[in-house]
This record gives structure tokens, sequence and C-alpha cells, in this order.
């Protein structure tokens, strides 16, 4: 597959023209995207980056050689991907401190945020992982694409979600208590202690099933 290709697969798979990536990658008109659309040009290692910054889903290397998979995280099934990519809010706060109740707030009443493009259906925000308590399936700094759930209807135990606290944000597998109303909040890296909390609206402002890691390059 050669860089025409390439780039028409991004196209294909981001729902957009060549003149609307010329404009989310920052450049000032679309002829250095559409010489390469015509095939008059490769897509050079400065392109590359800049539409790997832009949509970090896409995989660096594939789109400069078109060896490996043109997404970043190759052991995502198939069957996750929505058919139409859509754009959602990356929220300014991280797994580890602040709250999404704000942000989701701030987001209804039509504020500004970063969009990124979300592949897999039905996301609601994604959101950047900080901290080490997750390590390694979830390094500080990768992004993740959350959906709210109703945690009263149903909790899919040893799956990870993010716990909207008074206390902050945190990214945890969740696992069951024998404790009425609350659930133990498990972490990967085992420097970690497991803690349990209770899910009422006075500690708990929602519950957000992870649906997938964007892969660090």
């Amino acid at each position: 597959m050669n860089g025409p290709e390439r780039l028409n697969e991004i196209l294909k798979y981001l729902k957009i023209s060549a003149n609307k990536l010329s404009v989310e990658i920052g450049l000032d008109t679309n002829v250095k995207i559409y010489h390469i659309k015509k095939g008059r040009n490769e897509i050079s290692s400065d392109m590359a980056k800049l539409i790997t910054d832009r949509f970090t889903e896409i995989d660096y290397n594939w789109l400069l050689t078109g060896k490996g998979d043109m997404l970043t995280d190759s052991k995502l099934s198939n069957s996750t991907f929505s058919e139409t990519a859509t754009m959602v809010p990356l929220l300014p706060v991280s797994a580890q401190g602040g709250t999404l109740n704000d942000f989701t707030v701030q987001v209804k009443d039509g504020d500004e945020l970063e969009r990124i493009v979300s592949p897999v259906k039905d996301a609601d925000f994604a959101i950047t992982v900080s901290g080490r308590s997750m390590e390694p399936e979830f390094p500080s700094g990768a992004k993740i694409l959350i959906k709210k759930i109703n945690e009263k209807a149903f909790i899919e135990w040893g799956k990870v979600y993010v716990l909207d606290t008074i206390n902050g944000i945190v990214l945890k597998q969740l696992k069951p208590s024998d404790k009425k109303g609350f659930v133990k909040c498990v972490s990967f890296n085992k420097e970690y202690d497991t803690f349990e909390i209770e899910l009422n609206n006075n500690n708990v402002h929602g519950v957000y099933r992870v649906l997938m890691i964007m892969s660090l390059k």
C-alpha cells in the first residue's frame, strides 16, 4: 500500500475530507494533502507526525512505511469498531484527581473542549490516565475512552471502571464487597492497596466503563 492509498484509508476511517484533514492538523492550505492524495508526493516523516499527533490512534510507522497495522492498538477486536468514527470530548482531568462531574456539566452547557476520534461505539468522553496504580495495562499518559453506566442496575465484576468520587476520580478494577452497597477497588500494580468505597450519591457522582485504551507510541 503506497502513500496515497494509506492516506485514503485514513480519510475513509475518519470519515473526513482531505480539506478537513488539512484543517485538523493545522495546515494553512490543503495543497500538501492533495499532492499526496493525487500521488505527486509520498507521506513525509513530518506529515506523518502531524497526522498521528492529532489522531493518536493512527500508527506512525504504518502511516510512514505501510508496515504493521493502521491503528496503534492492534489487539483491539474489529468487532468493537464503530461503522462511523465519532469525535468525543477529551476532558481536562486525569484518572487520579479532579472530578468528572464538573466537566460533564460544562460539556452539556456547550463549553468548547478538545475532541479526539473514538473508533469504538458509544464512548461519552476521553480522559488521560495519571499515576502508576494501574500499570502495566494502563500506563500513565495513555488516553482511555469511557461510557457512563447505571451502576445500580449492573456492574460487570472484574472489569475496569472510572469512579467519579467526591475525592477525585479513580481508575480501578471493580470487585464485589462483603459490605452491602460497597465495591472493592483493585489496582493492577501490587504496590497499591485495595480499598472499598460506598456507591451512593454522596460519595460517587458516576461510574464509567472503560471501553478502550489508546496505546502510547
